[in-house]
């Protein structure tokens, strides 16, 4: 009797051991996001690399932007075609599409320079994880 409840134990912890790898290794794939205002204060080293970041996106019209309040920093967010097909920047476009909407979002994509005074730097989306829409005015 003994034997079995340590047999079942065992087999447990096993099975609970091999559940929990593949969510661990998911997580390892997952870059964490670095600040926006990091970014664009150390612009020269991130241009023409693969950044991820999390900030305040908003739509005005055609232009999405992507803004931290931290250091009133701010980029323009580019979505090709081929981009905007994958569900989660077709639902993170949806989120910020209309005029006065706001979603905190981790945007990942190529870091590069427009060469626009008022809005010097652009990223490239690749694709968009953790989409939270927020009320009108971003609060």
């Amino acid at each position: 009797m003994y034997t079995k409840s340590i047999c079942r134990a065992t087999t447990f912890a096993l099975v609970m051991a091999l559940a929990a790898g593949p969510a661990a290794a998911r997580s390892v794939d997952e870059t964490p996001p670095d600040t926006l205002c990091t970014v664009i204060g150390t612009a020269s080293r991130y241009i023409g690399t693969t950044v991820t970041v999390r900030g305040i996106a908003s739509s005005a019209g055609k232009v999405t932007m992507l803004s931290d309040a931290e250091c009133k920093g701010s980029v323009s967010l580019t979505i090709d075609d081929s981009s905007s097909r994958k569900r989660d920047v077709s639902s993170f476009k949806r989120a910020v599409a209309s005029n006065g909407a706001h979603a905190n979002a981790t945007v990942s994509g190529r870091f590069r320079t427009t060469g626009d005074t008022q809005t010097p730097y652009a990223i490239d989306v690749y694709s968009v994880r953790d989409v939270v829409g927020l009320p009108d005015g971003g609060g």
